[in-house]
């Protein structure tokens, strides 16, 4: 009997050992490889326009009107990602986003035209260096309607949305992104 009990024991511990959950083996760092992740792009335009009146001493006045576009990407530098944003128990990993950043603003030189140009007067007309001065200002109202595209939550979203499958890809059942506080971002759009 005593042979019995030791054998049905032995039994249900061989059972319950057998019923260990499997982590996935992978690297989970190695998601920082990547690098920086650009998750969105936008294409915005601009029409400037400016009226230069001049000094009181200047007789007339000049007017341009430009045309310009600019291509944004946004996304998430995964090389920021510490040891300690990254936890896995059982089959659930758990990551805190860095946060999200213009990864780049390029103005297009090709894109760039000059519809209108109106000198009156005695005045000059518009030099290249006079032209980049305007384009500055319309640099910096692209850069104003980013903020209310909320293009910086759109890339944090694909990002997450990347990292999920991503990890599920390596075996994780559950898969856990926290984004970072809007009042911790560095929302400066201006730079």
């Amino acid at each position: 009997m005593k042979n019995w009990c030791f054998l049905i024991l032995l039994s249900f511990f061989a059972a319950s050992c057998g019923e260990k959950e499997e982590v996935p083996e992978t690297e989970v760092y190695q998601i920082r490889s990547v690098g920086t992740l650009s998750t969105t792009e936008y294409t915005l335009g601009k029409i400037i326009k400016w009226n230069d009146e001049g000094e009181w001493y200047k007789f007339g006045d000049r007017k341009i009107l430009l045309s310009c576009k600019a291509r944004v990407k946004a996304g998430i530098n995964l090389n920021t990602i510490k040891d300690s944003d990254i936890s896995v128990k059982g089959k659930t990993i758990t990551i805190q986003l860095p946060p999200p950043e213009i990864v780049s603003f390029e103005m297009d030189p090709e894109l760039i035209r000059t519809e209108m140009t109106e000198v009156n007067g005695f005045r000059s007309d518009f030099s290249q260096e006079d032209k980049a001065k305007v384009l500055q200002k319309g640099e910096e109202s692209i850069r104003k309607d980013l903020k209310k595209l909320n293009v910086l939550d759109e890339a944090e979203r694909n990002a997450k949305t990347f990292l999920i499958d991503f990890y599920k890809n390596q075996g994780f059942e559950q898969v856990i992104v926290h984004e970072t506080p809007k009042d911790k971002r560095n929302t400066n759009l201006d730079h």
